[in-house]
């Protein structure tokens, strides 16, 4: 395989602000014509990569490589306005079709017109079968018609539930154009979890065969790229990222974006129209906001909820007796997927402090976490039925802790928007307005949103938070 210098990416300006050394990783597959599956846990930077990769800069690389222009398509499958095969493939032509508006030209607005009637049949179909046939005639088009062929690289983003939740003949599809177009067409994917977890029958499994020899984990960022990140915020809040300031942030956030932006806001915050003298006295205010930081404990619950259950006892380990007390399988596991990492000294660590902290949290909640709903206030997770939940919003976990601090006791409408709201707010939050806010919150916690066992309504007096077994009103 050939191999793509660093410098060739670093050489181009645009590249250098996030991720060049894995935009150069994956287009060492791309240009002879590899699949590749990204695969990367929540807010590592997967969408951010894929839509780098539809920088024009890239595509010129591709071709200097390759001899051949290329056509990089994001397909962003959170679009898709139904999960069916006619959705799918309406989201992939809508996105052909906005890319080649943006190239412009004469020649792309012949092809923009072709494309645009077989996306016309695609949506107007009033025959399954002929869904599919529309969507290969419109990419044979893309990949044939024009003045000069061109490569096409479709990116698929978020693409765990589509892998999930179509019919396998639509995969079986794509491997066959894939076959036929071989050194045209390619894929790319980016998922949570490696594809090679999906079950599934022989169909799937032909599509997914593609991407067998060629996974490529997206980790953490490195030290540099995560101070440029941190830098950039403080750039832009007109200050700048001391030596100390970078320190604490590499070391609380590890290379994690979300989180690195998370702890950057929250030293500038700490720090904002304090004395210089006052800056290492703020980092340890920064350390008790942090622990209750909506954005953070969203983070961290959200990261930890996509991990399998035997990645997280992994993690509750290290963090409570050390990387000694794992198996070398998991120790493997954890470094391929950017959760254990090596510090300047050569030992082995979880990515970030502040991960660990949680993971140290959940070990302990976890032990003894009752049936129903329960509250770990410190870290400000949620748990039903022993089962971690995803993060509330602020709204929702106030919500949520005014009904749980009067656990199984009736809370009436004022109470409800004084807490969560303030009490200036109550002549204007309305009834209906309280009824969006118990929905969404039943939507997270209950097993049957329809028919609540937690959340409970006392029709003309309130809401109340029950005990399991508890008596409605």
């Amino acid at each position: 395989m050939k191999v793509i210098s660093a410098r060739i990416m670093t050489d181009q300006t645009r590249l250098t602000t996030y991720r060049p050394h894995d935009v150069a990783a994956l287009l060492d597959s791309l240009t002879i014509g590899q699949c590749v599956t990204v695969v990367g846990l929540s807010n590592f930077g997967k969408s951010t990569l894929l839509r780098q990769i539809v920088d024009p800069t890239v595509a010129d690389t591709y071709r200097q490589i390759t001899g051949r222009p290329v056509l990089f398509i994001f397909v962003d499958c959170n679009r898709m306005l139904q999960m069916s095969a006619q959705g799918f493939y309406e989201a992939i032509l809508r996105s052909v079709l906005e890319t080649l508006a943006e190239q412009g030209g004469d020649d792309c607005q012949a092809l923009c017109d072709a494309i645009d009637g077989f996306y016309t049949r695609v949506v107007e179909a009033k025959s399954a079968f002929t869904v599919p046939l529309a969507f290969n005639d419109a990419i044979i088009a893309l990949l044939e018609e024009g003045d000069e062929r061109r490569d096409v690289v479709l990116l698929f983003d978020e693409f765990d539930g589509v892998i999930t939740g179509l019919d396998e003949r639509v995969f079986l599809n794509l491997r066959a154009l894939k076959d036929k177009y071989s050194e045209q067409l390619n894929y790319v994917t980016a998922t949570l979890q490696p594809l090679t977890r999906v079950g599934g029958g022989d169909d799937l499994a032909e599509f997914l065969e593609l991407f067998a020899a060629h996974k490529y984990y997206l980790k953490p960022l490195s030290a540099d790229d995560a101070t440029e990140l941190a830098a950039d915020i403080f750039r832009q809040a007109n200050d700048s990222l001391d030596p100390h300031e970078r320190d604490y942030i590499l070391q609380e956030a590890g290379g994690h974006p979300g989180l690195v932006q998370a702890v950057a806001h929250v030293v500038l915050q700490v720090e904002s129209g304090a004395p210089a003298t006052y800056t290492q006295q703020a980092l340890s205010v920064a350390d008790d906001v942090l622990q209750n930081h909506l954005l953070v404990r969203g983070e961290l619950a959200k990261l930890w909820k996509q991990l399998l259950p035997g990645e997280q006892d992994a993690c509750t380990l290290i963090a409570t007796q050390g990387v000694d007390a794992i198996t070398d399988a998991q120790r493997a596991d954890l470094l391929t997927r950017g959760l254990l990492v090596k510090d300047e000294s050569g030992e082995l660590r979880l990515f970030a402090d502040l991960f660990a902290h949680f993971a140290r949290r959940q070990g302990l909640a976890s032990q003894g976490v009752p049936d129903g709903v329960w509250v770990d206030i410190d870290a400000g997770t949620v748990w039903v039925n022993g089962a971690l939940i995803e993060p509330l919003t602020e709204l929702e976990y106030r919500l949520l802790l005014l009904l749980y601090g009067r656990m199984d006791k009736i809370c009436d409408k004022y109470q409800i928007v004084e807490s969560v709201w303030g009490q200036e707010y109550l002549g204007e939050v309305d009834d209906a307005r309280i009824e969006k806010l118990i929905s969404r919150l039943r939507a997270k916690l209950e097993p049957n949103p329809s028919r609540p066992q937690f959340v409970n309504t006392v029709r003309g007096r309130g809401y109340k938070l029950s005990r399991p077994g508890s008596l409605p009103d």
